[in-house]
């Protein structure tokens, strides 16, 4: 990355008072990108480069805040994490896609960041401060809210270990721990047709 480089990085950057958020190209997955040369990286990944050094091998980051588009390296926001501590708090958060999708953004995710981007750019147009920036932030987020504020019809059903389980995991199963296999039964096995 050369000084030019950080320079288009770092004015492409606004900070509201709380998510320091990318205001330049959205990928299709959401995330902030920026070219450098003949590569496109992430625009969080420079932020995390800046602030934590070298991400190691096989680490992944984590937007702590739930922001695509945030750039800042403080606590509560980017930070390094495993993917398999991503993933569990993707579920736990209900964000995850997949069969139960949860509170997965209704315009999508590149539709959500672009959402954010364009507000932030208008209240930096109208002279907003990072106070004020920061609401605009807040009321686009909850804008993509699947429940719109509203109360859910039913309540999550609860959570009990099947017969023969010591306790139930609600992250997503991990082929390799024993856990993730059922016990074994003896006797017979009822079965119903397919058709």
């Amino acid at each position: 990355m050369t000084q030019a480089d950080f320079i288009r990085w770092r004015q492409a950057v606004v900070p509201t008072a709380t998510c320091h958020i990318w205001t330049g190209a959205v990928g299709s997955n959401g995330y902030g990108t920026l070219r450098l040369g003949d590569r496109v990286v992430r625009a969080h990944q420079i932020a995390a480069r800046l602030r934590f050094g070298p991400v190691p091998l096989g680490a992944t980051l984590m937007h702590d805040c739930e922001v695509r588009l945030c750039c800042s390296g403080e606590p509560g926001h980017v930070r390094i994490a495993s993917q398999g501590e991503n993933v569990r708090q993707a579920v736990a958060r209900g964000r995850s896609a997949g069969p139960r999708p949860g509170l997965v953004d209704l315009r999508g995710a590149r539709g959500a960041s672009v959402a954010v981007r364009d507000a932030i750019l208008a209240g930096v147009a109208s002279g907003m401060d990072r106070a004020a920036l920061a609401v605009v932030l807040a009321e686009t987020v909850a804008a993509g809210d699947p429940h719109g504020g509203g109360a859910a019809l039913f309540d999550r059903p609860q959570r009990t270990a099947p017969s023969g389980w010591a306790e139930v995991d609600d992250s997503p199963v991990d082929l390799l721990d024993p856990r993730a296999v059922a016990p074994v039964r003896s006797g017979p096995v009822e079965s119903m047709p397919l058709f």
